[in-house]
């Protein structure tokens, strides 16, 4: 089988999920083609094409797009072609719909979610949904919007997952005193609500809890987010860690006992979540999307109320009050990713999917 895909080369989760596909069914031939530039060494039997053309122009851009597609789907003859992110991506699916070939579509959750409120990209994915021969998404929070604007598909619940092999330490060792060691990987961006973490530390200084925190990753609001951990009071307890080196992440979070995460909206659960889940962190997550379907009090990790630092605060205590039972939570997180969240588990049960198409 020759398979297409359409999807972002600037992104981790496109690499992963194409790579370990091809990696599981070799005898396939597999072709990349994307709108931005690749910013990853990528597997070299996978067959890569992007455009040049300034972003700056971006009809332009887009237009040599589908010409390019065009040309090379006339060249190879594809048999099928899959469509990650239907933002941009979406129109790319003219391709497929005038070559008459099969196409899947992987909508991400804020191509929904944002796209889905404005009519003219509404008809258009209500169009392409129509056209598809398959629609996977990973969450379903998002597989009930897509039902929204087209009744008729049937969406299919596929989680991007993770390695479970790579996020794997054999043990973990939590701290051996009363002081508690934090960690967030979220981007410094307004979606993923770092001022709550924030809000919450400061709640922890004033009720004297022995806690440090590290803030790894950067974005458009880091320097706001170091003024205001200065502005609460914080310098001493609040470390700022900048990019991190995803290969050694494992290594970075076996030094932590607990994961937050204050994100205000996640597609299915968030691929940093599920990386500290199988690492055995304690986890401690935001109620938005559909976090609550995978993390249960006191379980497997703890929930706090989405945007609320007061919340947040109550759950790390609570966490805190259940330090003899970390070791049974923190195996009950990892057994939780191995069973529904494995990248390998996940990519098989997509091939079946695209072989019945």
């Amino acid at each position: 089988m020759r398979i297409l895909y359409l999807a972002p080369g600037n992104s981790i989760h496109s690499k992963k999920w194409i790579e370990k596909i091809k990696s599981l069914y070799p005898k396939n031939n597999f072709f990349w083609y994307s709108f931005e530039k690749f910013e990853y060494e990528i597997d070299k039997e996978i067959i890569i094409f992007s455009n040049s053309v300034n972003k700056v122009f971006w009809l332009l851009a887009i237009l040599t797009s589908i010409i390019q597609i065009g040309k090379i789907h006339k060249k190879q003859k594809f048999d099928l072609i899959h469509i990650h992110s239907i933002g941009t991506y979406g129109l790319f699916a003219l391709i497929p719909i005038l070559f008459n070939t099969p196409y899947i579509l992987t909508p991400w959750g804020s191509d929904i979610i944002f796209g889905s409120k404005k009519l003219i990209k509404r008809l258009i994915i209500k169009f392409i949904f129509w056209k598809a021969s398959l629609i996977t998404c990973d969450a379903m929070h998002i597989a009930d919007l897509i039902l929204k604007i087209a009744p008729k598909a049937k969406p299919k619940i596929i989680n991007f997952g993770i390695d479970t092999n790579f996020f794997n330490l054999n043990y973990k060792e939590f701290s051996k005193d009363n002081s508690i060691k934090i960690i967030s990987t979220r981007n410094h961006e307004s979606i993923y609500d770092l001022e709550t973490l924030l809000e919450a530390s400061k709640d922890l200084k004033d009720n004297n809890i022995n806690f440090s925190l590290t803030i790894a990753g950067y974005g458009s609001k880091t320097e706001t987010l170091i003024r205001k951990t200065k502005e609460l009071g914080l310098s001493d307890f609040v470390e700022f860690t900048g990019r991190y080196n995803y290969q050694t992440l494992p290594k970075l979070l076996f030094k932590y006992d607990f994961f937050i995460s204050t994100s205000l909206s996640d597609a299915g659960l968030a691929s940093s979540i599920a990386e500290a889940m199988a690492c055995q962190n304690i986890v401690i997550v935001s109620d938005s999307a559909d976090n609550k379907l995978w993390i249960t009090n006191c379980f497997n990790g703890f929930l706090f109320k989405s945007g609320s630092s007061r919340s947040l605060y109550k759950a790390i205590i609570s966490a805190i009050n259940k330090k003899n039972i970390w070791d049974q939570i923190s195996v009950n997180a990892r057994k939780t990713i191995l069973e529904r969240n494995d990248i390998t588990n996940e990519m098989r049960k997509m091939y079946k999917l695209m072989e019945l198409i």
